[in-house]
């Protein structure tokens, strides 16, 4: 059976976050959080701000997408008394506020974060919490869940970090699970660049999805295609998609992470395409040849796969085959 394991070592190497691009986004989110200080000092006499990092970028499961466009997110963390809460428009103004001119680009107003954009491709997402201002360890001993200032659903419990915390216990000792997170990251940004209006779920959901099915083995193109089985029994059993649903493992939400996926069309998009990898998977793993292998992972993980880098036994590809075989049938044609 062909082994690929090496050549997913090198995917993954090629589609992960390098130590340049990682230091030129820690860069940037330095000098957002000093504007965001500088004007909290300055404006802001009954609050404090503090930042915690969130997201892939913390995780390291970020890859390059395929756009080239790179995010980071930074939760920023309002800290006041109860009674002084502003309202979720009111804390998006603040912070907009406070990073209107670090690019020349103007900051977005999303939903659940403001986005300071830059014109190297990359952007700061700045999910904004509030804090009541009740203990001294801001971040370890929280008896309650920060809230999550959502534009159109209001203050909300969530708590990222504690995601983080959760994920890092998951992936301790398994450097092979993050990867098998770059890879279904990589298989969703292949999809929706093959098709703009497709809706994959979001990279937080696969990570739940590959921590939660995780099937660990010495070569990864066996671990990947036994967790997407394993994903698939999971889904199957009605156990994740329930009502369509998905919460974050580590807080009590009523922010469902699958409620944009919700749609019939949808949920069969992206469960048709996983029936299809698990197939190309297991025809994969069955073939002699490498080459012959390498492209059916490659039709799914894109063009970055690296099957021109393989060298194959030419006795084992099918195409070396049909061409032998070919010949025989011309021979005995001529006899």
């Amino acid at each position: 059976m062909a082994d690929l394991h090496s050549t997913f070592i090198e995917f993954n190497d090629c589609i992960k976050l390098n130590s340049t691009k990682k230091n030129q986004l820690k860069t940037s989110r330095s000098s957002v959080r000093s504007d965001i200080r500088t004007y909290f000092s300055n404006n802001r006499d009954k609050h404090t701000v503090s930042f915690k990092g969130q997201g892939s970028y913390m995780m390291n499961t970020t890859i390059e997408p395929l756009s080239k466009e790179f995010d980071i997110d930074d939760g920023v963390y309002i800290f006041g008394k109860e009674e002084d809460k502003p309202s979720v428009q009111t804390a998006h103004n603040w912070i907009y506020d406070a990073v209107k001119n670090r690019t020349s680009s103007e900051p977005l107003d999303k939903n659940t974060c403001v986005r300071v954009i830059y014109k190297n491709d990359y952007h700061v997402d700045l999910p904004i919490y509030y804090v009541f201002d009740r203990k001294e360890d801001q971040y370890t001993f929280l008896e309650e869940p920060p809230l999550l200032a959502h534009k159109s659903k209001g203050w909300i419990e969530s708590d990222p970090y504690k995601f983080k915390i959760w994920f890092d216990e998951q992936a301790k000792d398994k450097p092979q699970l993050k990867r098998i997170v770059r890879y279904l990251k990589a298989w969703s940004n292949k999809k929706q660049q093959d098709n703009n209006s497709l809706k994959f779920p979001s990279g937080m959901i696969f990570t739940i999805l590959a921590s939660e099915n995780y099937c660990s083995d010495e070569r990864d193109d066996i671990s990947l295609l036994e967790t997407l089985k394993a994903i698939q029994k999971k889904i199957d059993n009605n156990k994740f998609f329930t009502n369509y649903s998905c919460y974050r493992p580590t807080t009590d939400t009523s922010e469902n992470l699958l409620e944009k996926y919700s749609a019939s069309t949808t949920k069969n998009n992206f469960l048709d395409a996983l029936d299809s990898f698990i197939k190309s998977g297991n025809q994969a793993v069955e073939l002699d040849s490498k080459k012959d292998a390498c492209a059916k992972w490659q039709k799914h993980l894109g063009d970055r796969f690296p099957c021109s880098n393989i060298i194959d036994d030419e006795s084992k590809s099918s195409a070396k085959q049909f061409s032998q075989v070919e010949s025989i049938l011309i021979d005995n044609r001529s006899a």
